[in-house]
């Protein structure tokens, strides 16, 4: 096995985002940006929670990344992501973390082994938002790719075992990593 699912919980407790930037655009389909991109792209911290930014935010409509990750992604190799300038501001102390770039993965990869992974439910998509219950990633479809969205379900960010042990030996807590069968989403 050689590709994960990589998840950015954060070091508990963690403050969430409240609102992201007002810039629109599709930062989930793999394509490159050519927009001309307002910076900083400005996110808002949700005051109503304690705690610290996560390192990496995907959930968002522009997700979010903090340097020392990028340091790390870089040093492995991985070199198909756009990043763009960020501030993530704190409302209840007025804090300003600007250590933060927006990113872009460019390149969706189609490698989900739909016999092998479980479906929730009664799902019949076949790419962009397949619900899995038990994700199994097909090796042989990967193209040695060490980061990419997954195309059946492009919310789904795949790192190869390199990118993976990076970060583990960087110390940067609050990443989970899924094996074959380990991730639902």
């Amino acid at each position: 096995m050689s590709h994960y699912v990589m998840v950015g919980e954060g070091k508990h407790p963690v403050m969430p985002i409240a609102r992201g930037p007002d810039f629109k655009g599709n930062w989930r389909d793999g394509a490159l940006i050519t927009d001309v991109v307002p910076t900083p792209l400005v996110y808002t911290l949700d005051a109503e929670y304690e705690g610290n930014p996560k390192p990496m935010y995907y959930e968002e409509g522009i997700p979010v990344i903090r340097d020392d990750v990028i340091e790390v992604l870089r040093g492995v190799g991985v070199d198909n992501i756009q990043y763009f300038d960020a501030v993530l501001k704190d409302p209840s102390t007025g804090k300003e973390h600007a250590n933060y770039k927006a990113y872009n993965i460019v390149g969706v990869v189609a490698c989900a082994d739909m016999q092998a992974s479980e479906l929730m439910g009664t799902s019949n998509s076949s790419m962009l938002d397949v619900d899995f219950h038990a994700l199994v990633i097909d090796e042989a479809k990967t193209g040695g790719l060490l980061l990419f969205r997954l195309a059946e379900k492009v919310s789904a960010i795949v790192v190869h075992e390199k990118v993976k042990l990076s970060i583990e030996a960087s110390g940067i807590p609050g990443f989970v990593f899924y094996g074959p069968g380990e991730w639902s989403g």
